[in-house]
């Protein structure tokens, strides 16, 4: 049997999982240097063998075909003695616990993964850490062994949380083969797949893939989990469930499942399809209140998505339909206890950090509708939702026309959209659609495809591009440099690479450390290439100061306390009169819009006439005054916001969403009776 180190497995992974593989991100990802990357991929060639093309490195990039990744997962690679590490450990280690029919001990993992006493003991501690979160408690006890103590539907819900974690994962049914205990495992999901695939085609389900793939391996295992020892079933009935046609159908495919799944499974079963499903009619059918009050939260949070940014958000009817396809799966989601892994997470968190925390805030009355605390993964898809807006670019009328196909939801197609939108301008990009979807578009339509799956048929003369939904800088570069040469003939100013300077150099010199001269040559380039990021805007520290900052005892009425709180910003010369006059204006045609949170608004006006540069200011009632006279909107605090454009205000923002965001610390916020108190807040946040 032939050995290959865990290092390359990884790299084969993040191989076979990106469209868009560079040496330096692979590198970053893996610590290590680019002699030892070249290795790992000798050894990853070596693995696959003669008959498979190899990978190579060719100008930064990892090179691999697709037919290439196709042969590599048809390999049984579970012979190949890979060992499982890192946080893919910790999730096997809790499929393990929901599925074992036996006691589990120490020794379990430790032969079962390949690991030392002390590792498993640290993971069984992660693993601990991590399911508290879901209320659910990791125990040994001589009687059990290791299992789980909380309600079934919480351990569901982190198990499927697991199972999305690693499902990416181009090794997944193999690891998921070890917590089982069961070699025909991988044949078991293959069935599961197949069947699972052939019910939402005869019953045409516009189900949303990220979801689909995590609940088919969910079904996988729960004929195992329903022999265990700590099997426990999760009873959701509502009555109005069973005379719904979806529900007959999944009953049916229940019965072509495994025989030692119980009947009481189909209720969660039918959970885990509608979950999945992107659509209004089949949520219509289950709830009509909800429905209606979904609706109306849509419009709610759009109305204050633009209070608290203070931008007026373009083709707003789209942005309210989108956002309420986007609320009924996620409603239900969280209603039940089925998970979601964004994908993109880290990379919107850490590239839109100010939308993303202005979105937590935005999500309040949603998360009070549900009851239950929003996750930063469903966070994270209401920001792509409010980007594409706050993005979109108008039309270009030129030559070339491209359709997307997207199999990640509504937020991540119109984000896609508009990337590409801005990254190539002179292309007519229709409106994205899914796989099944592009099947019915005319050849004649479009001349560029740029697809999320590769699985996808190139008709003749057209150019197909697989990107991922959210692209990264050295991503972006890499495809505008593809497409450009491809579709275009055009060589960009990203062509000229370190590697083209080698050979240059290399015809004319002896080069005695290639490797620190490239290395050298990199990080040159890197920084002559890059383009200085604009000035994000101030912190709201330097924004709200002692001169702005007002604590008056009570007003007359709401429109007085609108125009004393922008008083400091009028005398400082950041606004004039017909702003203060645009902001009364406004509540007055949209209603108490710029109440956000309970005893706190944030007076502005949508359009910037009146506004000579950014700037805010903090009004402090001792008596609470009332929005349009409305007892509901009563608040004590005015933050007033003048915006000079739609960005540079989003960090002062964002830092203030993490305020109010927080319960104790906007009460803390509102009960400030001092300058240096309301100061020593904002310092807080501003760090």
């Amino acid at each position: 049997m032939q050995i290959i180190e865990r290092r390359a497995f990884n790299l084969l992974q993040y191989i076979l999982t990106n469209n868009y593989c560079t040496v330096d991100k692979a590198m970053m990802m893996l610590g290590c240097t680019e002699r030892q990357l070249s290795y790992d991929i000798s050894k990853i060639n070596d693995l696959i063998g003669e008959n498979i093309s190899p990978i190579r490195i060719s100008k930064g990039r990892i090179v691999v075909s697709n037919i290439t990744k196709k042969e590599i997962k048809a390999l049984d690679l579970t012979n190949q003695g890979y060992m499982v590490e890192g946080k893919n450990k910790i999730w096997l280690i809790c499929i393990m616990i929901f599925s074992s029919a036996t006691q589990l001990g120490l020794n379990d993992f430790i032969t079962d993964f390949k690991s030392s006493r002390s590792t498993v003991i640290n993971d069984l501690r992660k693993l601990s850490q991590i399911a508290k979160e879901y209320q659910v408690e990791v125990l040994y006890t001589r009687g059990r062994g290791y299992h789980f103590a909380g309600k079934a539907k919480n351990i569901r819900t982190l198990v499927l949380f697991a199972i999305s974690s690693i499902k990416d994962n181009f090794l997944c049914k193999e690891m998921i083969a070890i917590s089982v205990r069961d070699k025909e495992y991988t044949t078991k999901y293959q069935t599961t797949k197949e069947l699972t695939e052939r019910f939402i085609k005869e019953y045409n389900l516009p189900v949303i893939k990220e979801y689909l793939v995590p609940s088919i391996y969910f079904i996988s295992i729960l004929s195992y989990h329903c022999k265990s020892l700590m099997y426990q079933p999760v009873s959701y009935h509502e009555q109005l469930w069973s005379h719904l046609p979806l529900y007959t159908a999944v009953m049916n495919l229940y019965q072509s499942l495994d025989d030692d799944i119980p009947i009481e499974e189909v209720e969660y079963l039918f959970i885990l399809f509608i979950s999945m499903t992107l659509g209004t009619d089949i949520y219509s059918s289950i709830y009509t209140k909800e429905n209606l009050l979904l609706r109306s939260l849509s419009k709610e949070l759009a109305n204050r998505f633009e209070a608290i940014t203070g931008a007026r958000l373009k083709d707003r009817e789209n942005v309210v339909n989108n956002m309420y396809m986007h609320l009924q799966p996620a409603f239900f989601r969280l209603k039940y206890g089925i998970p979601v892994v964004n994908p993109v997470i880290d990379q919107i968190k850490r590239d839109y950090s100010e939308i993303f925390s202005i979105c937590r805030l935005v999500l309040e009355p949603f998360s009070d509708y549900v009851d239950c605390f929003i996750p930063d993964d469903e966070i994270g898809y209401i920001t792509i939702h409010f980007l594409a807006m706050l993005d979109t670019t108008e039309p270009n009328k030129m030559r070339r026309r491209a359709v997307i196909v997207c199999q990640n939801g509504i937020a991540s197609s119109a984000l896609m959209k508009n990337q590409l939108t801005r990254m190539f301008p002179e292309v007519v990009f229709l409106d994205p659609c899914n796989l099944e979807d592009f099947k019915d578009i005319k050849e004649h339509q479009y001349d560029l495809i740029f697809s999320t799956t590769d699985q996808i048929e190139k008709p003749l003369g057209k150019h197909l591009f697989v990107i991922p939904s959210i692209l990264t800088t050295d991503e972006k570069i890499a495809i505008t440099e593809t497409v450009y040469a491809e579709v275009f003939g055009l060589k960009t100013e990203h062509s000229i690479t370190v590697n083209a300077i080698l050979d240059i150099v290399s015809e004319y010199a002896d080069i005695r450390d290639e490797l620190g001269l490239k290395n050298a040559l990199g990080s040159y380039m890197k920084q002559k290439n890059k383009v200085p990021r604009k000035e994000v805007g101030p912190m709201i520290s330097e924004l709200i100061k002692e001169d702005t900052i007002q604590f008056v005892k009570e007003v007359s009425d709401w429109e007085a306390a609108l125009k004393l709180g922008a008083k400091p910003l009028l005398d400082n010369g950041t606004i004039e009169q017909i702003y203060i006059d645009a902001m009364i204006e406004n509540v007055k045609e949209h209603g108490p819009y710029i109440v956000i949170c309970p005893n706190v608004a944030i007076p502005h006006a949508t359009n910037k006439v009146g506004v000579n540069k950014l700037g805010m200011s903090y009004l402090k009632l001792e008596k609470p005054v009332n929005i349009l006279d409305n007892p509901e909107k009563a608040v004590k605090v005015l933050i007033t916001l003048a915006a000079s454009d739609d960005k540079t205000h989003l960090k002062a923002l964002a830092q203030l969403s993490t305020l109010l965001s927080d319960v104790k610390l906007r009460d803390q916020l509102v009960a400030c009776e001092t300058f240096e108190a309301v100061s020593a807040m904002l310092e807080m946040v501003s760090k």
